[in-house]
């Protein structure tokens, strides 16, 4: 075996003198002397290899280099079928005079196209050339992949082109549709008209309406894109769960049957498909007959992540069920309902994918499952005899999805492939859209490609996506260049001037920020003073275009502003950066937690003190609270003000309490208020919030202590 390994890494050596910028990096290179001119050639197809030169013919044409008839031929380029290569596999050889593709499938062959595509060089004559080379290729895993959330932010038919065009560059063969979930049903049918109708839309905290949905011919139409270039599309149609836009349009398929409106925040939301109700699945396989004849690709994702159980178990239908089933616990129920979608997707020709949370109460080996909460479930996917597909999320900011992180990504599990489909880096949608995805994906999917096409990371890696890179933004995609977050703003308080100052942190250098307050506006790259109150939106652009929403941050006047304070317990020093004015800055939080603005404790109780430094005339007192159940944040039970003239001897003023569920999951912004019958004179102001305990046992934190985040104390 030494002759033949040598003799290969000599040959890999040499090929790296001059590599080439191919990502992903070919299975074996041989470079030759001389180049292949892109000139006067012809493009044949051999037998059993009809249509497999169409892309490559596309580029020949855009290049100048296809002959326009037999005559004109100097060099010829050839497809030819060789059923001994496996599925995905290909070899080609670049000779001065000829070029020959071989490959046993049309996937193959569009594989080779790429990687002649990324060799393509432009001659200091004006032409184009591929260089003489032989390579021989094929991917490490089957099922190299991402997904798309259009469900929280909407894409349109025209950027999903554009997006399945950069796939199919890296040899990505699946394309995951995420249609579904609770903030929008994104996909047409026809007997269920209000899917689209209600389910496809929501108003937003501004009032505006946003939204959209694909009709069947868009689907049949982005699928063939697809198709044609060698990707798959796998549909996703979430089942039992992160249905509140089906449930908003027909609230019969809910426990409650009671009416919903389409979710404008992010969570876990309680409302799902009821299990009892035949009703129920009559409309699921109404769905599927419609949808299945769309989507040719053997596999249906059914979702099964994250469903609360809540309502199952207090809904008499569901309980009824369970007792007709045999079944212990509701745990039970959603394998059970799995497992009866499973059989009815198997009758229609489909194997079933779901989350891994479709493992918990039993599954059948045939499902696969996509493993997305780490190494230990993907053992009990392997345990229980049942394929999978690893997962690596590219919604991450990259200052927190670092390049070595997603270098680091191996899909194996304790170092065995067994079991392993493959894998994808999804993107979910909630802080991205076709204006940012860009920085989100790029270069990290070249990363991720090179992996799941070779199973490794070849040498040179980050010199081989650099023209990739500047490919990418010429075609108007922003990328990230840096391990950094695409867009920070902060605001502090400078009380000695008595003026905030606003600082921004873009990813890019060649970003800036476009502001606007009242009447004024304009840009700016790093600081920016504001000398009163109000509301200051910033948007970070790129080229002259955002590629965010504005962050909208107000300042409110009041009689604490600038004022002294005394927090104890203090804040959590990982939330909120002015420990000194952070509850009297004037500054209101946006609707992260993790803004700077916002002040937490954890599992406690915090008193809050305010001296307004003279007697004051006070005829209110108010502090914002908020509340994101998913992260363990939840509004205070209750909230006491009190007012003092010395600050020794205090008077009670009021106790304020809410009426927001705990499972209300957020982010929402709830203000606490004291307003006395006549107006008080006083010089401190005391809050106190009282913590609401312990996580309920529907909660992923069940028993856990549970988080307060206030972040202003407003005097009037």
């Amino acid at each position: 075996m030494r002759i033949p390994i040598i003799a290969y890494a000599l040959c890999f050596s040499a090929a790296t003198i001059a590599q080439p910028a191919l990502v992903p990096w070919p299975k074996s290179m041989e470079e030759h002397e001389g180049v292949f001119a892109i000139q006067l050639a012809g493009l044949l197809e051999g037998t059993g290899a009809d249509g497999w030169g169409t892309m490559l013919r596309a580029d020949l044409v855009a290049m100048g280099g296809l002959a326009h008839n037999q005559d004109e031929i100097l060099r010829s380029i050839r497809f030819q079928r060789d059923d001994k290569l496996d599925k995905e596999a290909y070899v080609f050889t670049v000779e001065p005079d000829q070029v020959t593709i071989a490959a046993s499938t049309r996937e193959g062959a569009l594989h080779a196209t790429q990687t002649l595509r990324q060799l393509a060089r432009k001659e200091n004559t004006g032409t184009w050339a591929w260089p003489c080379i032989r390579v021989e290729d094929a991917p490490a895993y089957a099922w190299r992949g991402t997904m798309l959330d259009v469900s929280r932010h909407f894409y349109t038919v025209d950027f999903l082109k554009r997006y399945l065009d950069e796939l199919a560059r890296l040899k990505l063969n699946i394309f995951h549709w995420h249609l579904t979930d609770d903030q929008g049903w994104r996909v047409e049918v026809k007997k269920y008209p209000k899917l689209t109708e209600v389910g496809a839309w929501r108003t937003e905290t501004d009032g505006t309406r946003y939204g959209g949905f694909y009709t069947q011919e868009q689907v049949k139409e982005v699928v063939a894109y697809a198709a044609a270039r060698g990707i798959t599309v796998v549909p996703e149609v979430e089942f039992p769960g992160h249905c509140s836009a089906a449930l908003a349009a027909y609230p019969e398929l809910g426990c409650r049957q009671d009416t919903l409106a389409v979710p404008t925040t992010w969570g876990v939301f309680h409302d799902v498909y009821c299990m009892g109700w035949d009703s129920t699945w009559t409309f699921f396989q109404d769905v599927l007959d419609e949808l299945l004849p769309l989507f040719p690709a053997p596999w249906f994702h059914a979702g099964g992540d994250e469903v609360p159980k809540d309502r199952w178990e207090r809904c008499n239908a569901c309980q009824e069920r369970m007792h007709k089933e045999g079944l212990d616990n509701e745990q039970e129920l959603q394998a059970w309902a799995m497992k009866r979608l499973q059989n009815y997707l198997a009758r229609k020709g489909k194997r079933m994918v779901g989350w891994d949370e479709i493992l918990e109460g039993g599954l059948d080996k045939a499902a696969v499952v996509e493993v997305w909460r780490g190494d230990e479930q993907a053992r009990k996917a392997r345990a229980n005899g049942n394929e999978m597909v690893r997962t690596i999320y590219f919604d991450a900011s990259p200052a927190n999805l670092t390049m070595d992180a997603v270098k680091a990504f191996d899909p194996r599990v304790d170092g065995a492939v067994n079991g392993i489909l493959g894998a994808e880096c999804p993107v979910w949608s909630e802080r991205i859209d076709a204006r940012s995805i860009g920085y989100y994906v790029f270069p990290r999917i070249q990363l991720f490609a090179e992996r799941m096409w070779t199973g490794a990371l070849n040498s040179g890696i980050d010199r081989r996506i650099a023209p990739q890179l500047t490919r990418l933004e010429g075609d108007g995609w922003i990328t990230a260049q840096a391990d950094k977050d695409l867009f920070l703003s902060k605001v502090r308080y400078q009380p000695a001037t008595r003026s905030w100052q606003a600082t921004t942190r873009c990813g890019r250098a060649d970003m800036d920020v476009a502001w606007a307050m009242g009447r004024d506006s304009g840009t700016f790259n790093d600081t920016l003073v504001l000398h009163a109150p109000g509301t200051v939106a910033l948007t970070p652009r790129w080229r002259g275009r955002p590629v965010e929403d504005a962050t909208a941050i107000t300042i409110v006047p009041n009689l604490a502003l600038g004022a002294k304070q005394r927090v104890l317990p203090p804040a959590d020093r990982r939330y909120g950066s002015d420990p000194l004015h952070g509850m009297t800055d004037g500054l209101l939080g946006t609707g992260s937690y993790g803004d700077d603005l916002w002040q937490g404790w954890w599992g406690m109780d915090p008193s809050i003190t305010i001296d307004l430094d003279s007697v004051r005339t006070v005829s209110e007192i108010s502090i914002r609270c908020l509340q994101q159940a998913g992260v363990w944040i939840v509004l205070p039970k209750s909230v006491s003000f009190e007012t003092s003239r010395d600050g020794k001897q205090w008077t009670s003023i009021s106790m304020d309490v809410h009426h927001v569920p705990v499972e209300t999951p957020g982010p929402l912004v709830h203000a606490f208020a004291a307003q006395p019958a006549t107006a008080l004179q006083a010089r401190y102001v005391r809050v106190q919030l009282r913590n609401s305990g312990k996580l309920p046992a529907w909660h992923m934190g069940a028993g856990a202590d549970s988080w307060i985040f206030a972040d202003e104390v407003v005097v009037r």
